[in-house]
């Protein structure tokens, strides 16, 4: 999954960057490779980048992958096993986290995470959100 992107994903990586958007990719059409080309991108300090709702085996995947391309910022993963004012400042440090969508809704309610730093969010699996939590609702419609 490494390498250059193909014509195809270069289109919707370029078609995503220069304005909003949301991609729906079937599976197989390279939507982890743009993913993670987001991630090259935005793998620095002074830009905030949430990734939603990955999976341990994604996070690990993902960051070897940045690892061996030489990223020096590379993502970082923000749980309960964070402490409060830790999190705060992992989110002011900037680059690409990795949070689940009920960390960020009590981060957000809690005033732990500086909105106006963030630059993008990337839910990976938007259908995954739990839609029967009304304050997840209200903050993905509100803030994305």
């Amino acid at each position: 999954m490494t390498g250059p992107l193909l014509e195809f994903e270069t289109e919707m990586f370029l078609s995503l960057f220069e304005s909003d958007g949301l991609l729906v990719a079937a599976e197989g059409l390279g939507i982890d490779r743009i993913l993670l080309q987001f991630m090259r991108v935005y793998s620095e300090e002074g830009s905030l980048v949430l990734l939603l709702n990955t999976t341990t085996a994604e996070q690990e995947y993902f960051t070897e992958q940045l690892r061996i391309e030489g990223v020096t910022h590379l993502p970082r993963t923000v749980t309960s096993d964070v402490q409060s004012a830790e999190r705060y400042k992992v989110y002011t440090e900037g680059g690409v986290l990795f949070v689940t969508s009920r960390i960020l809704v009590v981060d957000f309610l809690t005033d732990r995470i500086p909105a106006h730093l963030i630059s993008g969010q990337k839910p990976k699996y938007r259908h995954l959100v739990e839609v029967v939590d009304p304050v997840t609702q209200f903050l993905f419609m509100y803030l994305f």
